[in-house]
């Protein structure tokens, strides 16, 4: 699968105390929630790790991620240069080195797939997922299981930090592909148009649209 297909596929099948015994999922998710409705957009560094089925060479990625409530993101990949964003109903692709940009509208279906757990609610994702909280180390950990079999996806692991903030995000395909995200350096910015949340390439362009 191509990298655009892959990115789509994270959003498609995605954002550090230990947890104090008997901790539930609707608890951890109400922290994660509340920590980005505060009406501002959140920028954060992450280190993206994929690793095909099969192998155990990965490939590591670095950049920027903006969310913002209730389901905005931009992701910003510094080498190659990329740039995926969701607006809630659109996933976008762009690759400025092959002049050529993915536009996919999703579904309700595809959202209810999305490994961005951290934007809904436990309510929301208790009706098409199991949900648990691991004791780890590294932090409250919730993990989603897909009741579905035929879920594209096969877990999603979220950790949260102290106060509510997306430690990391790992999630696994039903076809084997891993990725990991880690999140550091938070900060807080005012709310962006929703432009941010849109890709606007340069004339020449190739689009490609609703390609699966």
């Amino acid at each position: 699968m191509n990298t655009a297909g892959r990115l789509c596929r994270a959003v498609l099948v995605l954002v550090a105390a230990a947890p104090a015994v008997g901790a539930d999922p609707a608890t951890e998710l109400a922290r994660a929630s509340k920590y980005f409705r505060d009406g501002k957009a959140h920028r954060a560094d992450f280190v993206q790790t994929f690793t095909p089925a099969g192998f155990t060479k990965s490939r590591r990625e670095t950049g920027t991620v903006v969310v913002q409530a209730p389901q905005n993101l931009r992701f910003d990949y510094e080498s190659p240069k990329k740039i995926f964003t969701f607006d809630g109903k659109i996933a976008r692709f762009y690759s400025p080195a092959d002049r050529q940009m993915t536009v996919r509208a999703l579904s309700d279906e595809d959202r209810a797939q999305l490994p961005l757990i951290f934007l809904q609610t436990a309510e929301e994702l208790a009706k098409r997922n199991t949900l648990e909280v691991e004791e780890r180390a590294t932090g409250a950990t919730i993990l989603v299981t897909p009741k579905a079999p035929e879920s594209d996806v096969s877990w999603i692991r979220l950790t949260l930090a102290a106060d509510g903030a997306p430690a990391a995000l790992s999630f696994q395909t039903s076809s084997g592909d891993r990725t990991d995200f880690e999140f550091h350096g938070y900060r807080t910015e005012s709310p962006k148009d929703p432009s941010t949340f849109a890709i606007h390439p340069p004339a020449g362009t190739r689009i490609i649209e609703n390609e699966p």
